[in-house]
């Protein structure tokens, strides 16, 4: 069979001989004309698939979140409860793909399957919300990437109780971008090219998770038990305040379902494969499917070395609060007295991240392509040219800039540079908030207490327990947030928010230091501005004079949180001097 190349591929005619190829029959009778070199044999479709997925990649960078809603139980059993519905899912697809074997994948099969009246509302949507999310998870891949890189150097120089570098919040944008860049060029390359690095992704993840999974509990020193891997549930989930073990179990099945996303790539390969209309769908299936069997080895053998889950999740270890990497650290500085195994291990994982990311740049360009050849981008005729080696071009570039666009915000979002985001010790202004970190010592008894991360350090009411209440203060909410230390070393957190409430009479420093001031050591002067410190005054008698019965008589609003926060008091004046 014969065809011509598109003009728009900006070439001459090219003759390809495919007569027995099933998957470009269908292709021309869909109505579309071939214009990308079909040179994908099904392992080559199925390593895309498989390489997204990445369980290495979804894995490591969830582990955290695992960890923290439901930890070991909720990883091992909702592994598979994730893989599952993924399994349900894929099966459904792949028998559409196998009709409908085109570049365009979901939005195409949505026009075809709802009818001419909802045709093309229903592609548009689905084509909309698959492009962006496509570009959505190369920009997590990549920025993923570039924070392991960030606990990398960290760890290489030290680790952050050796006082390791902790590079910039600036810095690993720069990675990101120096990432994508990379895969930019990468994906420029001819597919047969792409194949190759494709084959190759896809056998560094199986033999690097088989590497993981073995190395790092047979090295470790100290190992959990079964029962621990089985059957322990955690319901801490350092501060959130969530006592619903069904939502628990749900929150901490995010880690399972991030990875288990991408294998809608066998699909939008589909104009690269041979015989797209069998292999497209073998791709899809068997994708999924070994990622099931891999990734749960991967996650028993990662958990088996787990200990202290709480130290795992403080920003205070060495890797800064990055669990996996303070997992692979500690197992080899446990048994040789260095870490230097684990950040080897590290950069398996590292280099299984850049092809996850390398795939998806390619999925995502071959999903535009199709979209803009069906005119539903903006400036269609850019972005589905294919230059000489039958390569998306512009649509490989059009994806890498837009995943650097998406990673942009989180200069502006991060609270520091430190890998966990949290503040290191001391005072810090931050926002107009006053925030004294390890200013609390732990209060026995006290079972509302948490380590508190930034993260939940939102305005509004508090009516978790362990918390304050809020006391009006000088024209402002103070919201006096207390923790108890459970991470060893790590004493918790006492923090001063202050919320505006309306425009206060003198400049905000020197209110937001009165308050600071009267709490602590009590009022000084009792007349002109200093008359701010009224209700400070209050709240330090409460504090210091405090007992059951007439705690609520004196300060209603901190009545239940009294005890913790008396306790504290002798930290924070430490503190503040």
């Amino acid at each position: 069979m014969t065809w011509n190349r598109s003009p728009a591929g900006g070439g001459s005619a090219v003759t390809v001989d495919h007569s027995d190829d099933t998957g470009l029959a269908r292709l021309r009778e869909l109505g579309y004309r071939q214009e990308l070199k079909r040179d994908l044999s099904v392992l080559s479709n199925f390593a895309f698939s498989f390489s997204i997925i990445s369980v290495l990649t979804g894995v490591t960078t969830l582990y955290n979140t695992g960890l923290n809603f439901g930890g070991p139980a909720t990883m091992t059993f909702g592994w598979f409860v994730a893989g599952a519905f993924t399994m349900a899912v894929g099966a459904s697809m792949a028998e559409i793909c196998s009709s409908f074997p085109t570049s365009g994948g979901l939005y195409y099969w949505s026009a075809r399957l709802s009818g001419k009246r909802w045709a093309p509302f229903a592609s548009w949507i689905t084509g909309w919300f698959n492009v962006v999310g496509q570009w959505a998870v190369t920009t997590s891949v990549d920025y993923s990437l570039a924070q392991l890189i960030q606990v990398i150097i960290l760890l290489a120089t030290g680790g952050k109780t050796g006082g390791g570098y902790v590079a910039s919040k600036y810095m690993v944008l720069g990675f990101h971008a120096a990432i994508l860049l990379s895969h930019a060029v990468i994906n420029s390359l001819p597919i047969s090219c792409l194949s190759f690095l494709g084959q190759f992704a896809a056998a560094w993840n199986v033999l690097g998770v088989f590497v993981l999974m073995i190395a790092v509990p047979t090295v470790a020193t100290e190992r959990a038990s079964a029962e621990f891997v089985f059957t322990h549930f955690n319901t801490d989930n350092d501060g959130a305040g969530i006592r619903s073990s069904l939502y628990i179990f749900v929150l901490g099945l995010l880690m399972s379902q991030y990875t288990f996303t991408g294998y809608d790539a066998s699909a939008h390969m589909t104009e690269e494969t041979k015989n797209a209309d069998k292999n497209g769908p073998i791709g899809i299936i068997s994708a999924i499917g070994i990622s099931i069997l891999v990734g749960w080895g991967y996650i028993l053998g990662i958990t088996f070395a787990v200990k202290d889950i709480p130290y795992l999740l403080s920003p205070d270890n060495d890797a800064g609060g990055y669990a996996i990497a303070e997992v692979f650290y500690l197992a080899f500085k446990s048994r040789y007295g260095s870490g230097v195994g684990g950040i080897v291990c590290l950069g398996i994982v590292a280099v299984a991240i850049y092809l996850c990311g390398m795939s998806s740049v390619t999925s995502n360009s071959r999903m535009a392509y199709a979209f803009s050849r069906d005119g539903a981008m903006p400036f269609s005729s850019v972005w589905h040219k294919v230059n000489r080696q039958d390569v998306p071009i512009n649509a490989v570039w059009l994806s890498a800039f837009i995943a650097l666009c998406m990673a942009l915000p989180t200069k502006k979002n991060a609270v520091s540079g430190q890998p966990g985001g949290v503040p290191g010790d001391g005072v810090h202004r931050h926002g107009g908030a006053v925030h004294l970190v390890r200013a609390a010592g732990p209060v026995p008894g006290d079972s509302g207490a948490q380590v508190l991360r930034a993260g939940a350090l939102q305005p509004g009411p508090l009516r978790r327990h362990g918390r304050l209440g809020r006391c009006a203060l000088g024209g402002h909410h103070l919201r006096a947030l207390l923790a108890a230390g459970r991470v060893p070393g790590h004493q918790g957190h006492a923090q001063l928010h202050t919320r505006r409430r309306r425009r206060p009479l003198l400049p905000r420093h020197r209110v937001l230091g009165a308050q600071r001031q009267a709490l602590v050591h009590g009022p000084h002067h009792q007349s002109g501005w200093m008359n701010k410190t009224r209700h400070a005054s209050r709240i330090h008698a409460c504090l210091t004079e405090w007992s059951p019965r007439s705690s609520e008589q004196h300060c209603p609003a901190t009545h239940l949180a009294l005890r913790v926060l008396r306790a504290a008091l002798p930290n924070v004046q430490s503190e503040l001097r």
